[in-house]
């Protein structure tokens, strides 16, 4: 009867996470519904995937879902850290200016000579060219203490992760924001294990250990948002448990009973 019991309890605790919408690190798992074989195949053309004619590299969850989250968060203020041609930052700023929402967007990458014509004569994105291990000298306390808020900062170039969340933690990020870490699948880049660039598939590796050792120091301030994170499947995504709200300890009391 003991076992029974215990048996029964762990269900009915692993139904209750299954309809948590925020929950914190330690409840999630580094895996995903799709089996990492697919991960090849489904990345393979990322480069032809393009929006306005700029290439983009977003996968289709991530097209779905982000639209939605800007929806409901209304971001004042969207971060993103990597521009490779531009098309993201266009693609962030279009879709403010289709909801109606009065944000600004700003963009970093240590190469902007990359950047696509129609991204660098777009005024709607603010172009930033820095060196992200260098996160303090490019988005400066003094300017980030400017930005309004709610912000979305979404982290993409695979360098400095620590160093970038710890910057942003203790420069501006404020309950009810949201970070994306982008790309820590660690199928995608297990299956990737050809390219010739053997430095930057090292640091793909380590981006989902880093982040959660990261957020384990952090549960009090951080939740997953599994609305968005789940919503074709556990963690189907590019980005693995790296949907994340920031919260206060006595918010995180009431988001956790939060339903899906």
């Amino acid at each position: 009867m003991k076992n029974k019991s215990i048996h029964k309890s762990t269900i009915s605790e692993q139904q209750t996470l299954k309809y948590r919408r925020f929950v914190k690190i330690y409840d999630r798992e580094d895996r995903c519904d799709i089996p990492k074989s697919a991960w090849r195949p489904l990345t393979d053309n990322a480069y032809l995937q393009t929006w306005k004619g700029v290439l983009l590299e977003k996968d289709p969850m991530q097209i779905a879902a982000y639209p939605m989250l800007l929806y409901e968060l209304q971001p004042k203020t969207i971060i993103e850290l990597g521009a490779l041609k531009g098309g993201s930052a266009i693609w962030l700023a279009d879709h403010l200016e289709l909801f109606g929402i009065q944000g600004e967007v700003y963009c970093v990458d240590n190469d902007l000579s990359q950047l696509d014509e129609k991204a660098k004569t777009d005024s709607r994105i603010h172009f930033i060219e820095g060196d992200c291990q260098e996160i303090s000298a490019v988005l400066p306390t003094e300017l980030l203490s400017k930005l309004p808020h709610p912000w979305l900062v979404i982290e993409d170039i695979h360098d400095n992760l620590v160093g970038i969340l710890e910057h942003f933690h203790h420069n501006g990020l404020q309950t009810g924001d949201y970070l994306i870490i982008e790309d820590t699948n660690k199928f995608m880049w297990e299956v990737w294990d050809d390219w010739e660039d053997q430095e930057l598939i090292q640091r793909g590796l380590r981006k989902m250990d880093d982040l959660r050792s990261w957020l384990m120091k952090h549960q009090d301030e951080y939740l997953i948002d599994t609305y968005y994170q789940d919503m074709y499947g556990y963690n189907v995504s590019k980005n693995w448990n790296s949907i994340l709200k920031r919260t206060s300890k006595n918010e995180q009391k009431n988001l956790i009973r939060t339903r899906i």
